[in-house]
C-alpha cells in the first residue's frame, strides 16, 4: 500500500460507529483526514459531527509528541491499521518545512536525512 502521510484524505468503513476493515461488513464510510503517523498505522482525525466510539483528545502533550499540526488542539483522533483504509480521497502533493513547519505544495525532501527545509528558512533558519 502508498504510505501516506498527514494531510491525507482517507475513507473509512464503519458499523455501529466502529471503524471496520476494508473488505469488512459495514453501515456507512465516511472521509477523514490523516494527522500522524505511526509505526503501525495513521491517526485520523474525528470531527465532532462524527460519531465515532473509541476516539482520543489530542492535548498539548500528544501535539507536541506526534507532532500535529496546531489547528488540531482539543480536537479528536483515532488509530486505525493500513488495511481499515478502504479508499484514498486525496493523497497531498507536497512536504512540511523541518524547521517552521508550514506545508508546501510539490515541495520534495532536499536534506540529506530525507525531510525539506524550505527556501526561507535555509536562508534564515531564526525567521
Amino acid at each position: 500500500m502508498v504510505r501516506l502521510k498527514p494531510g491525507d484524505r482517507v475513507n473509512c468503513r464503519l458499523k455501529e460507529g466502529e471503524i471496520v476493515g476494508a473488505y469488512k461488513e459495514h453501515d456507512e464510510t465516511k472521509t477523514f483526514e490523516i494527522v500522524a503517523v505511526g509505526d503501525y498505522g495513521y491517526y485520523l482525525h474525528v470531527p465532532v459531527y462524527y460519531s465515532i466510539k473509541n476516539t482520543i483528545s489530542i492535548d498539548r502533550y500528544r501535539l507536541k509528541k506526534m507532532d500535529i499540526d496546531g489547528r488540531f488542539l482539543n480536537e479528536e483522533m483515532i488509530h486505525i491499521n493500513e488495511n481499515m483504509v478502504c479508499q484514498i480521497v486525496h493523497k497531498v502533493d507536497g512536504m512540511p518545512c523541518s524547521i517552521c513547519k508550514e506545508f508546501s505544495p510539490m515541495a520534495e525532501a532536499n536534506q540529506e536525512d530525507g525531510t525539506f527545509t524550505c527556501w526561507s528558512c535555509r536562508q534564515n533558519p531564526y525567521h
